[in-house]
């Protein structure tokens, strides 16, 4: 199979799973300066699903353009000393008024939700996720997230109703290959 159809599948995934939400609304982060977030944004940890397993020292990278659009980048390797790969993206703002909830388009014709569930007052760390609470990231703008940040999004996605026993860190680094927590 083709990486480009492992993204088809991997986004269809995601727009079914985040349409099958039996929960209350998901909370969305209380204020978002987008200008502020865009950049960099480093996985931490996620849900593991097939499109991104195995991948390491990935990131999404934003850039609000003149359109108001955001392109969208996933950068990632499949081994840390490996080549930077990257998939293409775009996202949106379905309500201008409230810029915690983007859709997300990476294969066309497929969309799916994305929303800053909390976000760090210094936009040092966040959480997104998914409506149906069946995926979700925490990403930083370092590689590394200090364990007392890194626990309180826990707790906040815990507390929203994601699956945190799932949970597995991304490797960033060589060193954290093979380490209790991370993916395989």
């Amino acid at each position: 199979m083709t990486r480009r159809h492992s993204a088809l599948l991997a986004l269809l995934g995601a727009a079914v799973l985040g349409g099958c939400a039996s929960h209350p609304p998901l909370r969305h982060a209380d204020h978002v300066d987008l200008g502020r977030y865009m950049g960099t944004w480093h996985v931490i940890s996620h849900v593991p699903y097939f499109a991104e397993k195995g991948d390491v020292a990935s990131a999404d990278i934003y850039a609000l353009k003149p359109d108001g659009t955001i392109a969208v980048t996933y950068r990632y390797r499949k081994r840390i000393d490996g080549p930077d790969k990257t998939w293409n993206g775009k996202a949106w703002l379905p309500d201008p008024a409230d810029p915690a909830h983007w859709k997300v388009q990476l294969v066309w014709p497929l969309r799916s939700d994305y929303v800053i569930v909390d976000l760090a007052a210094d936009y040092r760390s966040v959480l997104v996720g998914l409506p149906s609470r069946k995926l979700m990231w925490i990403m930083a703008r370092d590689r590394q997230l200090p364990e007392a940040e890194y626990q309180r999004l826990l707790g906040v996605a815990k507390a929203e109703g994601f699956p945190v026993d799932e949970v597995r860190k991304v490797p960033q680094r060589a060193e954290d290959i093979g380490q209790p927590g991370f993916e395989p």
